[in-house]
């Protein structure tokens, strides 16, 4: 038995004449192989190619969603932000009301209520809320509030409270009459109050 593989069906009935005397005792066994044509040559493909103005098209679409949820995370970021702003200010209330129950006076501070500053009673009120001038000593006083590492600014000594911004709380009080305490939500320039998360009601 022969086998016989070509691509050329024309070789092969050549070669099946030169054979021929052998027909009788020979049984071929013929077996072609198409040549196909090349890939890029293939014209019933269906591979189409993107258009500019199609790839210009999904890069919008994907720039928009990009803006939409980059915005959407900013905004909850913010929401949280204040949110934690305003239970820290009521906190700190709190905390200079179970002093007043103690010493029947508030803890002293002068800052303003009224300008964007570096707020000048926070580390006075820091040092009688917390009964020590930084966090990491242990207290020579009463502590009133325990506060999270978060809310603390320790690269000075005495410390000071900060809101989620990174700014200090704001705190004003002659001792007598209830302390106003703020923050001014990232504003850092003079305006724009109307933003402030404080302790006492805003018009």
């Amino acid at each position: 038995m022969i086998e016989i593989t070509t691509s050329n069906s024309t070789n092969v009935n050549e070669l099946l004449f030169a054979f021929g005397n052998f027909c009788d005792e020979v049984m071929f066994i013929a077996m072609t192989t198409p040549t196909l044509p090349p890939f890029h040559q293939n014209k019933n493909s269906s591979f189409d190619a993107f258009t500019l103005v199609e790839l210009l098209a999904v890069i919008t679409i994907i720039g928009i969603l990009a803006g939409l949820t980059l915005g959407a995370a900013g905004a909850v970021r913010r929401h949280g932000a204040t949110s934690t702003a305003k239970a820290e200010v009521a906190a700190l209330q709190a905390a200079c009301d179970r002093y007043y129950a103690d010493n029947s006076a508030y803890p002293i501070g002068t800052a303003s209520p009224t300008t964007v500053t570096a707020p000048a009673g926070s580390t006075n009120l820091f040092i009688n809320l917390v009964g020590s001038a930084t966090l990491s000593v242990a207290p020579t006083s009463k502590r009133y509030l325990e506060p999270k590492p978060a809310m603390v600014f320790t690269n000075t000594s005495p410390n000071y409270f900060i809101d989620p911004w990174g700014y200090a709380y704001g705190y004003n009080s002659d001792g007598t009459n209830a302390p106003l305490i703020w923050s001014t939500a990232g504003q850092t320039t003079a305006g724009g109050t109307n933003k402030w998360i404080t302790s006492w009601p805003k018009m």
